[in-house]
């Protein structure tokens, strides 16, 4: 797999708070597990790092990349309910304020849901 470059370098990311500032060398966006294990191989035997990045909304340079930006964006819904224990498992780039609106279609609701649900559900957790 060759990594194909979605971002020119003056391509500048910045987080939700707009307090970090990125220019990373490529941007990518996988749509499947698949996808992110092809890209974390590929990186790494070209001696690359990989930095995922889900709604950006850390207000610290933890999601700052300066080579490759792997967005999670594609990575969103909702993969298993399990009605019994009332519990799902949803993918890494799932936006909270998405959460309802799965879940509703089985009865189920988030308990608690702060003010800001752009954050993803793998930044949250």
């Amino acid at each position: 797999m060759t990594l194909t470059t979605t971002a020119r370098p003056t391509t500048t990311w910045q987080n939700w708070g707009r307090t970090v500032r990125a220019t990373p060398t490529a941007i990518v966006a996988p749509r499947s597990a698949d996808e992110v294990c092809d890209i974390v191989r590929t990186a790494a035997a070209d001696g690359r790092r990989v930095k995922p990045v889900g709604a950006g909304h850390s207000f610290t340079a933890i999601a700052q990349a300066d080579d490759i930006l792997m967005t999670l964006d594609g990575l969103g819904g909702l993969v298993h309910v399990d009605r019994p224990t009332r519990t799902v498992t949803l993918r890494a780039g799932t936006r909270l304020r998405a959460i309802p609106a799965l879940l509703a279609p089985y009865a189920l609701a988030m308990e608690n849901l702060g003010d800001i649900d752009a954050q993803s559900i793998a930044g949250a957790v």
